[in-house]
């Protein structure tokens, strides 16, 4: 008789056992209260179970099963902060725990931590034990196989975004050889040989992913991406018939529309519109919206050939964080409601507000931004709503504002945090009715326009400290679009870079062409304060005072290296070594970092901006020693 079922593992174990026979677990026998918190947490009763296992935890500080019970709980309120702690105690307890190495993975990839995700998939690839079918919290991964399979899954996406394509569809091609129907592993394997233009191979991937995909969403998206690629191959014809293909099915595909209402721009196709009404009347009631929307692309790509900004050559970036915000202006722009963009100075908020702009329905119509901090209370409500001749002092004729200016298109209210009570008090009634009276005017004055505001601002702590408006808040708070800061888009450093040295070289500004991978990890180190715009004025500073292809190390700004040697002092002249600068400066910066934080590793790792696994990772790797 058994009596006793490993709680890493699922394997049965006899009394004696100390340590689990297959994974090495120690064993630990399930109190009263662990077991109701268990079998809460089954049933999805999350809160109960988080109350359970926190007192389980409290009784047992080292116990290794409890704080990751605790983690469990509270990674299934998503409450990420509490679970990563507790990992990470239970972690330092017993190292080869699967599901808190995987679900911290998952958290750093949701957070956009690139390089501490990897680790943590990395890690659990490292210990994967064989599982007993109802291991206990892997969830649907009852098999070494399926956990691995999901493992190397989320490293491809990983490395995607670090743009290291060919690793990435190592790990893809690694899932397919144990499972040739991985269907996810087939389309992102796809996607991976498009982007490294080896067409034909990623022309074969789509198809044997349609061959064993069921009807359905999925399939359609799999058949948007084997049109694209028949695109690029500059196969026009089946790229459009497999557009078409979607359409049929489902005439609200958004790609397929954007992608056919492009290829028949770039090829001058514009006579087959007619053809197409035609065609699709017959099979869909849709056929009147799918032909405006094509007209729509039509004119998306026309802007883009003439230089008009647009979402593909204003917001860079391909992260999860980046890949949200791009889905959530596309939703933005096929409505008219009023956009609230939050985030911290330099993320982009404008790029955004003129993204959701010129891909709306108003994209004929003005695009009409005001800097609200820069202006005085009255200064800014005669720039909003205008004013009448002889109003105030100064007043020598009728001035119309920016709403009024707007009209038949967007305004977009920039740090709209920083405006009076009393102007709140008037932007309501113009959300509200669409109407307002110029400064010293009486006659109303009606408009059709869209409002984008922005602010860095945390509006609701400003609502209850009486600087804003509840009723105000909530006519803008309609759709939210968050910036992520740069720091949490490591995946996105290469290609900003290199849209910023490139748009330089369109100017003849510079004879950089590129970056090391050096330079590029110490960037990616770097906490990025201004964000996207400190990194631009960055790059600019670099062409500009250096003669030179490539940056490197040597040419970045001191306050990003962090690498002052030992005994050096404010003020003096820094000497980066000639070799091995990474890891120098990386080690002097630990180091540094955690002497001035008393080698408490959890205030450290918070200051260098990394998790306390990685600090761990690299304290080891350096051979640093630590109190």
């Amino acid at each position: 008789m058994a009596p006793f079922i490993c709680r890493e593992c699922g394997n049965s174990l006899d009394s004696e056992h100390r340590f689990c026979p297959v994974c090495g677990a120690a064993h630990e026998p399930l109190d009263k209260e662990t077991e109701e918190g268990m079998g809460a947490f089954e049933e999805g009763e999350y809160e109960k179970a988080l109350k359970l296992f926190k007192s389980v935890a409290k009784k047992n500080p080292f116990s290794a099963f409890a704080l990751r019970d605790v983690g469990h709980a509270a990674f299934h309120l998503k409450d990420f902060g509490p679970a990563m702690e507790f990992y990470e105690k239970a972690l330092k307890i017993q190292p080869n725990q699967l599901d808190s190495h995987f679900n911290l993975g998952l958290i750093h990839m949701n957070r956009g931590h690139v390089s501490d995700a990897m680790f943590a998939f990395m890690e659990t690839l490292h210990m994967i034990h064989p599982l007993a079918p109802g291991s206990y919290y892997l969830g649907l991964f009852h098999t070494a196989e399926s956990l691995t399979a999901q493992c190397r899954l989320n490293l491809g996406t990983l490395f995607k975004e670090r743009g290291e394509l060919e690793k990435a569809l190592e790990q893809y091609q690694l899932v397919i050889d144990v499972n040739p129907k991985n269907i996810l592993a087939l389309g992102s394997l796809g996607d991976c040989l498009m982007a490294l233009e080896r067409f034909d191979d990623a022309i074969k991937i789509y198809k044997k992913a349609l061959k064993v995909l069921p009807e359905g969403e999925e399939r359609l998206n799999i058949q948007n991406d084997l049109g694209v690629c028949y695109f690029k191959k500059n196969e026009m014809e089946k790229a459009v018939e497999e557009f078409k293909g979607v359409l049929k099915k489902n005439p609200d595909h958004v790609n397929a529309i954007y992608n056919l209402g492009q290829v028949y721009y770039h090829e001058g196709l514009t006579d087959h519109m007619k053809q197409d009404y035609e065609e699709f009347v017959k099979s869909s009631k849709n056929a009147a919206s799918i032909l405006f929307s094509l007209s729509k692309s039509m004119v998306s790509a026309a802007s883009a050939k003439k230089g008009i900004p647009t979402e593909e050559t204003t917001l860079i970036g391909d992260s999860p964080a980046m890949n949200r915000i791009h889905d959530l202006i596309k939703r933005a722009s096929a409505s008219d409601a009023t956009v609230l963009v939050l985030g911290e100075n330099g993320t982009g908020k404008e790029l955004v507000a003129r993204a959701i702009h010129q891909q709306s329905a108003r994209h004929d119509g003005p695009f009409v931004p005001i800097a609200c901090s820069a202006l005085s209370e009255s200064l800014l409500e005669s720039e909003l709503f205008g004013h009448e001749k002889g109003s105030f002092t100064g007043a020598i004729g009728q001035k119309i504002g920016k709403f009024e200016a707007a009209n038949q298109g967007s305004v977009f209210l920039d740090e709209i945090g920083e405006i009076s009570l009393s102007t709140q008090v008037k932007l309501l009634r113009v959300l509200q009715e669409r109407e307002f009276e110029r400064v010293g005017g009486t006659e109303n004055v009606k408009i059709d326009v869209r409002v984008i505001a922005a602010t860095n601002r945390d509006l609701k702590q400003a609502i209850q400290q009486g600087k804003f408006r509840e009723d105000l808040f909530y006519r803008l708070n309609v759709i939210v679009v968050e910036m992520p800061p740069l720091r949490e888009r490591e995946g996105d450093m290469a290609l900003l870079v290199k849209y910023f040295l490139d748009r330089m070289k369109a100017k003849k500004s510079t004879r950089f062409e590129g970056i090391s991978e050096p330079a590029l990890q110490i960037m990616r180190q770097y906490r990025w304060p201004g964000n996207v715009r400190e990194l631009e004025n960055v790059i600019e500073r670099i062409v500009t005072l250096n003669d030179d292809i490539v940056i490197k190390p040597e040419h970045l700004p001191v306050e990003m290296t962090g690498n002052h040697p030992a005994g050096y002092a404010s003020g003096s002249p820094l000497v980066l070594p000639k070799a091995g600068v990474l890891k120098s400066g990386e080690k002097d910066l630990i180091l540094r970092v955690l002497q001035e934080s008393h080698f408490n590793k959890k205030q450290a790792a918070s200051r260098l901006g990394i998790s306390r696994p990685t600090l761990y990772q690299k304290i080891r790797k350096y051979g640093i020693g630590v109190k």
